[in-house]
């Protein structure tokens, strides 16, 4: 089950502490130093921070972003403007103490150990991997006795998790290193759909998932959407939740400099009963037509309600809505936590058929629901909970 639940922070990160600190959503933070300065992880609480972690995000290690850079231990803050990949092995030992003087210095309760993304299975990846970071860090660790416990940083991709092969090999690695207690998995989302609809990528990564376990490693699930909910199945992993979609699904786009200009995406209302983020104009619509069916989408928080019932909509970039999300998303996990894993199972089918039921009950107000707003992922997650049950719970129910 989540043992614990993170919050992704991004830009605007302060929603998320005001979460953590005044609504008692979540369990702690983890702090994105790409929107974060390093003088306010300094000012941060010590209490937030011991419940907390900081994830370095070397992930694109030539990143020009300005609060990326401001960090000495980042790598072309280290190599400099010639950044060179194969020339950074030199200077990574600095790097890695610095980074680890940071965590130790800000009372973090774990130490991540950042890894590079890459997007193709590289027969080298996990030897680029260990001169890049894994053996100065864990150099560092050793030479500094540093008693916390160590998370390795797994950035995947979706084929990489669905090669059965390939997960048993990262598997073997991560376990051949005594010092490392846990894993940071991340797996990068390029399909473009707001929620996860491969039965396939989704049986695979909570297979994954428990063989982890197995292992007696920790896990922490980054950059969880709703899908998260599904990541409970396996007890013992940890799950994150965050406000910006950026937040909420991994892509290696916020690392990367554009001139273009983006425009704001429409506000959304995360609305329990359908396991969804609704566009708000439409929520506001089932709200309207049906206040029934609105009764068993929607979990009322003070939040929400101030949006409802304002008088000029929300903009996507304003406080309420995502705070909205942290608490009733909290509720959904803390609901979970309490279970045993066949009745968390029995629940999380429960809401996915009740899902499918409230999708076509609006349908037929009638209303007709923006692409992904609708519910194309429910069926699939619920194939995805069923064989999970078959394959490891049913001979213990």
């Amino acid at each position: 089950m989540a043992e614990r639940l993170f919050h992704q922070c991004g830009h605007n990160w302060v929603w998320n502490r005001r979460a953590l600190e005044d609504d008692a959503c979540g369990s702690g933070l983890i702090l994105s130093p790409v929107h974060t300065k390093p003088s306010d992880v300094h000012k941060l609480d010590r209490k937030t921070k011991s419940r907390s972690l900081f994830d370095p995000q070397f992930y694109l290690p030539n990143s020009q972003k300005k609060k990326l850079k401001s960090y000495p231990f980042f790598p072309d803050t280290i190599a400099g403007d010639n950044f060179q990949t194969d020339d950074f092995s030199l200077v990574a030992l600095k790097a890695a103490e610095l980074c680890l003087e940071f965590q130790v210095d800000n009372g973090f309760r774990a130490l991540v150990i950042p890894a590079r993304y890459l997007d193709q299975m590289h027969r080298d990846f996990t030897e680029r991997q260990e001169v890049y970071t894994v053996d100065p860090f864990l150099k560092v660790i050793t030479r500094r006795k540093l008693k916390l416990p160590v998370y390795l940083t797994l950035p995947l991709t979706q084929h990489m998790v669905l090669d059965a092969g390939f997960r048993t090999e990262i598997l073997n690695w991560v376990t051949s290193f005594p010092e490392i207690n846990g894993v940071y998995l991340i797996v990068g989302n390029d399909s473009g759909q707001k929620q996860i609809q491969s039965k396939n990528f989704l049986v695979a990564y909570l297979d994954f998932l428990r063989a982890l376990r197995a292992a007696d490693l920790e896990v922490l699930c980054g950059y969880c959407n709703t899908e998260g909910l599904l990541a409970t199945l396996v007890e013992g992993c940890d799950i994150t939740f965050g406000s910006f979609e950026n937040t909420r699904m991994f892509t290696i786009d916020k690392f990367v400099m554009s001139d273009e200009e983006r425009r704001g995406p429409k506000p959304r209302i995360f609305l329990p009963g359908l396991l969804n983020w609704i566009q708000f104009s439409q929520a506001k619509d089932i709200r309207e037509a049906n206040r029934k069916i609105w009764a068993r989408t929607y979990d009322r928080t003070q939040y929400a309600e101030n949006v409802l019932n304002a008088a000029v909509e929300p903009y996507f970039n304003q406080e309420p809505l995502y705070r909205h999300h942290f608490i009733v998303f909290s509720r959904m996990c803390g609901e979970l936590r309490k279970l045993s894993p066949i009745d968390r199972y029995k629940t999380l089918r429960g809401w996915l058929k009740t899902a499918l039921e409230l999708y076509a009950e609006i349908d037929n107000i009638p209303i007709d629901l923006e692409k992904h707003s609708q519910g194309g992922h429910i069926q699939v997650w619920l194939d995805v909970v069923n064989e999970y049950f078959r394959k490891y719970l049913k001979s213990a129910a």
